[in-house]
């Protein structure tokens, strides 16, 4: 340890003379490694990593995603706002393209009302696809569709 100051000083005095300012430094302790870590070259930790389970704060249906009823029941419902269909009864669930246009007219399969009480109807774009689900404060007209999906 004493020659490392001694040289620390000899620079810091050499630099001085020179007309530069230098921050003392110091060197960091080392220290050895305690006996549960993990080796070297060892992956990310558990803690590190996503997490492989649904959060029990998930919306309501998100693991109803991908549900498509065989119901097909009468009735029919008239978007009132510019929205895309989903995958599934739940705003978790995907978008499906394109993007349907307010007045547009819907063909209702059935309905059903996901685990947070909300209504969402199966439906088609005018008897063809693409199909999906959509919730039922953007459409109008939905009372006609009376046939409870089979999900």
């Amino acid at each position: 340890m004493r020659v490392r100051h001694s040289l620390a000083a000899a620079t810091l005095g050499g630099l001085l003379a020179l007309g530069a300012v230098a921050a003392p430094t110091h060197a960091a302790p080392t220290h050895a490694a305690p006996a549960h870590a993990a080796p070297a070259g060892a992956g990310a930790s558990a803690a590190d990593q996503a997490p492989d389970w649904t959060p029990s704060n998930a919306p309501a249906g998100a693991q109803a995603c991908g549900v498509e009823p065989t119901t097909n029941g009468y009735g029919g419902a008239t978007v009132s706002k510019s929205i895309y269909l989903r995958t599934g009864p739940s705003s978790a669930c995907d978008d499906i393209y394109p993007k349907l246009l307010v007045g547009q007219r819907l063909g209702g399969w059935c309905y059903y009302r996901n685990s947070a009480g909300n209504l969402w109807y199966y439906v088609s774009t005018g008897g063809a696809a693409p199909y999906g689900w959509i919730y039922g404060g953007n459409i109008t007209g939905e009372e006609t569709i009376e046939t409870r999906c089979n999900v």
